[in-house]
């Protein structure tokens, strides 16, 4: 065993009398973070299973060798990680376990990875070619939520709050500065006052996370506290895994009796220019399309479109907005780039060129683009894919990590997978720096994978992401786009929708 800073590192053999041992180090870890005995069962269980695959599947019946397994703990939760150099996994070869049907009832194949979704948050698979593979679990802490918290009182004050009219403008002064740790319950009670409980971003609904994630720099909160110091408002900086140095704007919103008042504005402005002391490589935001509010809010502060996922998410509430639950919701992705490289090396597909290259002018960013084909390009046998699962919007998504001459079939297989799991959403990233991914594109496309737009990233790693719709049509007039160039965006990734091309083709 081998302790680093933040993580625990066991090296098992791959044998099945093994595993109690990766059991109990799971075990004693949880209970020292704090989770409840039913939740440690869980956890026990999921290891149990990630283990019994990886020795009954990646080695060869008498092979004798050993594999990993790492334990770090994370602010919201728990990170399982294993790591083994045996076959390739491929999720398509387990079938599906379906509990309600009857003839499953004695058949084990495919219980295993089912159980495993049900008894951790989010699961995460990794092909690393000739390297082997990595599955990462995760499951999260759950302490106390602002519901466990809040008073009755409180409850009927937040919602005379949430139905009041807006105090008259100007009468109220405020500050504004970083959230201090004794405020989190505070942020936690305003967006239940604003929002109930049906914010998207759960953590925010949960003070110690808030608290928490601020200490350890995985969210940088700032806040608008009026001259009684009574919480205003809240906006954040998420510091994801994906880009570190590219952090999504979040978690934004103000009391509706405080709305009018100027307090996110004056919130964006101080979260951007201790962005750029920061010296992030910028940052991004998601802006919903059942209204055009939020894109023009993230607009005023020089945010650009730069793609559209559309189907997203699932149906949200929004004030005075009554939506059919059966339609889903949309995002823009809106970028600012604060310290760009001096020279971006980017290979576009041409048949996108225009687009893409509309997309870079309307950031006033100017990268050199490089000729798509090249002569000599040396591709590996194996692909290196993740694979993540969001069970709670249904959506997938597949980033290519580095190219292989597998990765036709590997994207078609994962593909399958999914839509066989009737995930409504599977999007597909690919590195913008990578000149294969010109080579590529038009694969995918014969997937029925379309172009969605630029994932923003730090240090040339944009991403050219396509999105692929399981059997769920758009309703394109419902999509509200704010800005002259988001709906020029709009159309163009309209034109290259399939179901889109099909209703056309109908209609003549």
């Amino acid at each position: 065993m081998k302790i680093t800073k933040n993580k625990i590192l066991l090296t098992l053999p791959n044998k099945l009398n093994y595993i109690t041992l990766a059991q109990s180090l799971v075990k004693e870890m949880a209970t020292i973070m704090g989770y409840l005995k039913p939740e440690i069962f869980k956890l026990e269980l999921a290891v149990e299973e990630v283990a019994k695959n990886i020795i009954e599947h990646s080695f060869a019946p008498d092979e004798e060798t050993t594999f990993d397994m790492i334990i770090e703990p994370h602010v919201a939760g728990i990170i399982i990680q294993f790591k083994d150099k045996g076959f390739p996994f491929d999720p398509t070869e387990i079938p599906d376990y379906d509990p309600k049907n009857k003839s499953n009832v004695l058949e084990s194949k495919g219980l295993g990875t089912f159980l495993i979704k049900q008894l951790v948050d989010e699961v995460s698979y990794i092909n690393l070619g000739k390297n082997g593979k990595e599955i990462l679990l995760f499951k999260y802490l759950d302490r106390k939520s602002i519901k466990d918290i809040i008073t009755k009182l409180e409850i009927e004050k937040a919602e005379k709050e949430k139905m009041a009219q807006p105090l008259p403008k100007g009468s109220v002064k405020f500050t504004v500065r970083r959230m201090k740790p004794g405020e989190a319950i505070a942020v936690s009670k305003c967006a239940y006052t604003t929002y109930g409980l049906t914010y998207v971003h759960e953590d925010i609904y949960f003070p110690e996370r808030v608290r928490d994630m601020n200490i350890k720099g995985e969210l940088i909160s700032y806040v608008a506290f009026s001259d009684n110091n009574e919480i205003m408002g809240h906006l954040a900086l998420e510091i994801e895994e994906r880009d570190p140095n590219f952090p999504q704007l979040g978690m934004a919103f103000v009391n509706p009796k405080f709305q009018g008042h100027g307090c996110m504005k004056v919130m964006n402005t101080k979260m951007i220019e201790d962005a750029k002391k920061e010296n992030f490589y910028g940052i991004y935001a998601r802006g919903v399309t059942t209204h055009p509010f939020s894109q023009k809010v993230i607009g005023k502060f020089g945010f650009n479109d730069t793609a559209i996922f559309l189907s997203s998410g699932v149906s949200r509430e929004y004030k005075g907005i009554r939506e059919d639950e059966t339609r889903r919701e949309s995002v823009v992705i809106m970028a600012r780039y604060l310290h760009p490289l001096n020279e971006m090396i980017i290979y576009p597909p041409k048949k996108h060129f225009n687009i893409i290259k509309r997309i870079y002018d309307n950031l006033s960013l100017k990268p050199i683009f490089s000729d798509s084909i090249q002569k000599e390009i040396t591709e590996k046998n194996q692909s290196i894919i993740k694979v993540s699962i969001d069970n709670v919007n249904h959506v997938a998504i597949i980033n290519v990590i580095e190219f292989g001459k597998d990765i036709i079939f590997e994207i078609n297989n994962s593909l399958n997978d999914f839509c066989h799991k009737r995930y409504e959403t599977i999007y597909l990233n690919l590195k913008l720096s990578d000149p294969l991914t010109a080579k590529y594109f038009s694969e995918f496309e014969k997937m029925n994978f379309f172009f969605s737009g630029i994932m923003p990233g730090s240090d040339n790693n944009d991403e050219l992401v396509f999105q692929y719709l399981n059997n769920y049509i758009v309703d394109y007039d419902k999509v509200m786009i704010a800005s002259d160039f988001g709906n020029e965006l709009k159309e163009y990734i309209k034109s290259q929708d399939p179901h889109a091309m099909i209703t056309r083709q109908m209609r003549k």
